[in-house]
């Protein structure tokens, strides 16, 4: 017995997340520092609470979109000795300042969006292991999600 697909799918390859380049800025984003060592970003976006809504009219419940909230993020860093910018992010979480992140992912997707941050910590590791910054904080804004322009190479 044969049936009616739904629609008509052919699998592609998923983008990876090596080659993903973040970035962060101090000053509403007129000018970013580069975010090396990232091990992992943290889910990115935002979910609004669902609020009920239902009236006496109503056969069953009835929900609406609440106001959108993030959970708080994590950023995890390879600790660098001698990169200027990850002390200045350093300098930015012990001050629990805000920042403005921006990660751009292989295939050209951006997400730009601002974190307060809440501190940070060294990571607990073995003998083998590298050390390690968590960077945390929560999402205060919500995500602005944009293409990368494609650049054309000239090769002669």
């Amino acid at each position: 017995m044969s049936y009616t697909d739904l629609y008509d799918y052919k699998a592609s390859e998923p983008v990876l997340l090596g080659g993903t380049h973040s970035q962060f800025s101090r000053d509403l984003g007129k000018n970013w520092q580069a975010l090396k060592g990232a091990q992992e970003l943290g889910d990115i976006g935002d979910i609004a609470e669902s609020q009920e809504c239902t009236t006496i009219d109503d056969k069953r419940k009835m929900y609406t979109g609440g106001l959108k909230d993030a959970s708080e993020r994590e950023l995890t860093l390879y600790f660098y000795d001698d990169d200027l910018d990850q002390k200045d992010l350093i300098t930015a979480a012990q001050e629990h300042q805000t920042i403005s992140l921006k990660h751009q992912w292989p295939n050209g997707t951006i997400a730009t969006y601002d974190l307060k941050l809440l501190g940070y910590q060294i990571v607990s590791g073995s003998a083998d292991g590298f050390m390690q910054l968590k960077i945390t904080g929560r999402q205060s804004t919500d995500v602005v999600w944009s293409s990368a322009t494609e650049t054309t190479e000239n090769k002669e």
